[in-house]
C-alpha cells in the first residue's frame, strides 16, 4: 500500500511538471527580414533556359524540354529562340523548330532569321530556304538578311543579292552598301554610281553611305560625302549628307548640330536627318531642329515629318 501511495505521488509530480512546461513554453521568434520596397527585384529567368557555362556572358541556352513546358506566347519565343540557336550547325533541326511555333507570322519569321544566321556556313542551303517562306514580307525579308550577313564577307555578291529582296530591295541596297561603306568606301561609291533603278533607290544607295560610316567615322564621312556627285537637284549629296547627320546623332545627338556647318550648302540637309533621328525618341526635340532650319522647304519637310511620321 506505501509503495502504490509513493508511486501515485511520484506520478502526479512528472506529469504536472511537464504540463507546466508546456504551458510556459514559447516558441523560438524567427527573425524576419524586410526588403526595401524601392528595389526592384530581378525575375528568374523563365523555366526551359539555363545559363551557358562555356564564356559566352549573358547567353542562355535553350532546351526543347523547356520550350514545350512554357504556354502561349512564351513557347512560341523559346521554341524561336531554340531554332536560332541551332541554325548556324544545324540547318535542318531548326526549321524543324521554327515549325513548333504555333504563330504563322512568327514561324515564317524565324525561318528567316535561320537561313540569315546559316547562311555563313552554306549560303546556296539558306537560299533555298527563302522561296519556301509562304508570307511575303518574310519571304524577302529572308534574302535581305542573307544579303547583310554578307555584305563584308563577299561584298559585290552581297549588293547584287539585294535585287531579289523583293520589298524590302531598297532598304537591302541601303544597308547592305551602308556596311560596306564603312571598310570599303571606294566598292560603295561605285556600286551607288552605277545609277540603278528610279530616283528613290539611288537617293537611298547614297544616303547609306553617309549614315552607317557617320556612326563610326564622322570625319570619314565628310569625306565619303564630298565625292558624292550633286545628281538631280543634288539629290545624291543631300541624301549622303542627311544621312551623315543621322548617323552621327545616334551617338552625339544634340552636340552634333554644330558640326553640320561643315556640309556647307547642305547644311540643313544634316540638321534634317539629326531631326529625322530625334524624333524617335522625342518630338520637341525634333522639332526644336527644325527650328534651326533656314531652307524653307526642308524646314516644311522636317516640321511635317517630325509632328506627324510621315512626308
Amino acid at each position: 500500500m506505501l509503495f502504490w501511495i509513493i508511486y501515485l505521488f511520484c506520478l502526479g509530480i512528472g506529469v504536472g511538471s511537464i504540463q507546466l512546461a508546456k504551458v510556459s513554453w514559447q516558441p523560438p521568434i524567427k527573425e524576419i527580414v524586410k526588403f526595401d520596397a524601392s528595389i526592384i527585384a530581378i525575375p528568374p529567368k523563365p523555366e526551359g533556359v539555363r545559363e551557358l557555362v562555356s564564356g559566352e556572358g549573358d547567353q542562355v541556352l535553350y532546351t526543347e524540354a523547356g520550350c514545350v513546358a512554357q504556354t502561349g506566347q512564351f513557347k512560341d519565343i523559346c521554341f524561336h529562340q531554340l531554332a536560332r540557336q541551332k541554325a548556324r550547325t544545324d540547318l535542318n533541326g531548326a526549321l524543324d523548330t521554327c515549325l513548333r511555333i504555333e504563330r504563322k507570322d512568327s514561324m515564317w519569321e524565324c525561318r528567316a532569321d535561320v537561313a540569315e544566321l546559316h547562311s555563313l556556313s552554306d549560303r546556296d542551303a539558306s537560299l533555298a530556304v527563302c522561296p519556301t517562306i509562304k508570307r511575303q514580307k518574310w519571304r524577302d525579308q529572308c534574302v535581305f538578311g542573307i544579303a547583310l550577313a554578307w555584305s563584308l564577307d563577299d561584298s559585290p555578291w552581297a549588293f547584287r543579292l539585294c535585287e531579289r529582296a523583293g520589298q524590302w530591295r531598297d532598304f537591302c541596297r541601303h544597308d547592305v552598301n551602308g556596311e560596306i561603306s564603312v571598310v570599303n568606301s571606294d566598292l560603295a561609291l561605285q556600286h551607288c554610281a552605277t545609277e540603278e533603278g528610279d530616283l528613290l533607290t539611288r537617293k537611298t544607295c547614297w544616303h547609306g553611305i553617309g549614315k552607317y560610316i557617320a556612326r563610326v567615322d564622322v570625319d570619314a564621312a565628310f569625306d565619303a560625302c564630298d565625292r558624292v556627285p550633286s545628281g538631280p537637284m543634288n539629290l545624291y549629296r543631300e541624301n549622303c549628307i542627311h544621312g551623315l547627320g543621322w548617323g552621327a546623332s545616334e551617338k552625339l545627338e544634340e552636340s552634333f548640330v554644330s558640326s553640320c556647318k561643315r556640309a556647307g550648302a547642305e547644311k540643313d540637309s544634316c540638321l534634317l536627318g539629326v531631326a529625322y533621328n530625334l524624333r524617335r525618341f522625342d518630338i520637341d526635340r525634333g522639332l526644336a531642329i527644325c527650328s534651326q532650319m533656314q531652307r524653307s522647304d526642308l524646314k516644311i519637310k522636317c516640321t511635317t515629318f517630325v509632328q506627324r511620321g510621315d512626308l
